[in-house]
C-alpha cells in the first residue's frame, strides 16, 4: 500500500481535534483499512500512538493520540498555505510527495514557515 501524505495531514488533524479515548470519527467514504494502515506508519515514525483494534480483518475501533513528534510534525503542515506550497514545491522537483521522507517533508514545510516570517 502506497503511503498518502493528504491523507495522514487529514488524519493528523482529526486526531487533533479528537478527545484521546474516543473512536476518531474519520469520514464515511473513506477505507477504514487504508486509515488503519496510515495509523500504523504513523505510530512506527512515532507521531502517533495507535490504539485501533481489528475483529478479523476489520478495523474495528480506530483511536489514535498524537505525540510530541507528531504535534511538531502537524504544526510545520496545519496551514493550508504552507501545505499547500510545500506539495507545490516537492512536485516541482519532479517527486511524489508520498516518495519523500517525512523529515524532508517537515523541513520543507518549515523552510515555508521562516519565508513566511522572512527569516530566510
Amino acid at each position: 500500500m502506497k503511503r498518502d501524505m493528504d491523507m495522514v495531514r487529514d488524519i493528523l488533524l482529526i486526531i487533533e481535534e479528537s478527545d484521546d479515548d474516543k473512536e476518531l470519527i474519520i469520514p464515511s467514504d473513506w477505507d477504514r483499512k487504508i486509515v488503519a494502515y496510515h495509523l500504523k506508519i504513523l505510530d512506527q515514525a512515532g507521531f502517533v500512538k495507535n490504539y485501533t483494534k481489528w475483529a478479523g480483518n476489520q478495523p474495528m475501533w480506530i483511536s489514535a493520540s498524537l505525540t510530541w513528534d507528531g504535534h511538531e510534525f502537524l504544526d510545520s503542515i496545519k496551514d493550508n498555505s504552507i501545505w499547500n506550497k510545500t506539495k507545490d514545491g516537492i512536485k516541482g522537483k519532479g517527486l511524489e510527495l508520498g516518495s519523500v521522507p517525512l523529515d524532508i517533508i517537515k523541513e520543507y514545510a518549515k523552510l515555508q514557515i521562516k519565508n513566511l516570517f522572512g527569516l530566510e
